[in-house]
């Protein structure tokens, strides 16, 4: 019996010519990375093993994405302990306040590479693997062994296949399949510690922005990782990022996988994780005209460049509805430049967006656009547990960066199908 990606890259890294799920490893890994509500703690932990140097400083990052800029004493001071450990350590790779979100940085860097084991500390770690590469979140005593001795101890993770078919409709993007995916495999129920591998035929006219998108969502559904097999569409993004050199690793055809989830691109529609859960999916449909008081574009999920020029499509000529604020944040300073150099940004400003430096932006809840009691909330990213963004008893819708852009310009939720040129003049009165 053959292997499946995932297995083939954690045999090559643990010096085996065969792996199954539920084997203990010692692997190898090929890069480590950290940021900021983590990055102290694992230098913290390097101190107290005693350990003063990293198996190699260039396979080493650390990014300061979650608090960028610091917003609070206490947190700047904490930004100023890991620059002051990057320097003792001698990391090669700090990304700093502005860089962006570790989960785009890292792959645009070309410090995710396809076929090799990547360790970060950090939820959201499995949106690397639309490179085609095993990426795996631990916690910080495991990453600061991993960033000291270059090696990990890990167990085989059974595979769940996905395939994919035909291709999206207008106004249906990768999110939504996301959501799809989240409304069959449920929230940290069926995935847990398991690879999502995803691939079929479907996956050819799919960016890498839309990748990313779908491995990102999969860490919520309790993944260990998510992969997606390497193709011309992923060789040609890294071609000219890679720091390093790379074999791509494919499934065999006679590969085990533990379930396998067929999906047809086109039957799906937009739709929303609703409040308080990852997996209360609903159709937009069903939600729509339900009034917002603040739409957000960004995060690790979605603030990459196609997100960011897909809403500002929608925006162009319109105006952001009264009483909603309008949040665009740029996952990374290549897609800020990108977007801005495109005129994207300029579109989403001149319809009333606020755009923010590169980072987490208000993701989490604690700074840029913190929402109050009983305020509802639009947002591409990819939580809304109650107390998500702010208060815990304000309401947090997760969507499509397009549904987000609609919702924006007419007050309420909104299904971006709706919206046409012909409504420019109306989008309010609606």
């Amino acid at each position: 019996m053959g292997m499946t990606i995932t297995e083939k890259i954690l045999a090559r890294a643990a010096g085996q010519a065969c792996v199954r799920p539920g084997q203990f490893l010692d692997c190898k890994v090929d890069q480590v990375a950290s940021m900021d509500l983590q990055g102290k703690l694992v230098f913290n932990t390097l101190d107290s093993l005693g350990s003063d140097t990293l198996f190699d400083t260039s396979r080493v990052a650390l990014t300061l994405d979650h608090h960028s800029p610091a917003h609070s004493i206490a947190i700047a001071d904490v930004h100023a302990a890991i620059r002051k450990a990057v320097k003792k350590y001698e990391v090669k790779n700090l990304f700093d306040v502005g860089s962006g979100i570790m989960h785009v940085v890292m792959p645009e860097r070309g410090l995710v590479l396809p076929g090799e084991l990547v360790i970060m500390n950090e939820s959201h770690t499995p949106t690397g693997g639309a490179i085609g590469a095993a990426v795996i979140g631990v916690g910080q005593t495991d990453a600061a062994v991993a960033a000291a001795l270059g090696e990990i101890w890990l167990v085989v993770p059974a595979t769940i296949r996905v395939n994919l078919r035909g291709a999206l409709q207008r106004g249906v993007t990768t999110k939504d399949l996301a959501l799809h995916l989240m409304s069959l495999l449920g929230y940290e129920k069926k995935a847990i510690y398991k690879t999502i591998e995803i691939g079929g035929p479907g996956m050819a006219a799919l960016s890498m922005d839309a990748r990313f998108t779908i491995t990102n969502y999969c860490s919520d559904m309790g993944a260990k990782s998510a992969i997606i097999e390497p193709d011309d569409v992923t060789l040609a993004y890294v071609k000219d990022r890679a720091q390093r050199t790379f074999t791509p690793v494919r499934s065999d055809a006679d590969c085990h996988y533990e379930e396998v989830i067929d999906v047809d691109l086109a039957a799906l529609e937009p739709l929303l994780a609703c409040p308080h859960a990852l997996d209360n999916i609903h159709s937009v449909e069903s939600q729509a005209g339900k009034t917002i008081h603040e739409a957000v574009i960004g995060t690790c999920t979605n603030g990459r460049f196609e997100d960011i020029a897909s809403a500002a499509a929608i925006v162009a000529g319109h105006s952001v509805a009264p009483g909603v604020r309008f949040i665009v944040v740029p996952a990374s300073r290549e897609v800020y430049q990108r977007a801005m150099k495109e005129g994207h940004l300029a579109t989403l400003t001149d319809a009333g967006a606020l755009v923010f430096p590169p980072g987490c932006g208000p993701c989490m809840g604690e700074h840029s656009g913190v929402l109050g009691a009983g305020e509802v909330c639009i947002s591409s990213g990819n939580r809304n547990m109650k107390g998500r963004m702010g208060s815990g008893e304000s309401f947090v819708y997760l969507g499509s960066p397009q549904t987000v852009a609609a919702s924006a310009i007419r007050g309420v939720i909104a299904d971006p199908r709706t919206l046409q040129p012909a409504d420019r003049e109306t989008a309010h009165a609606q």
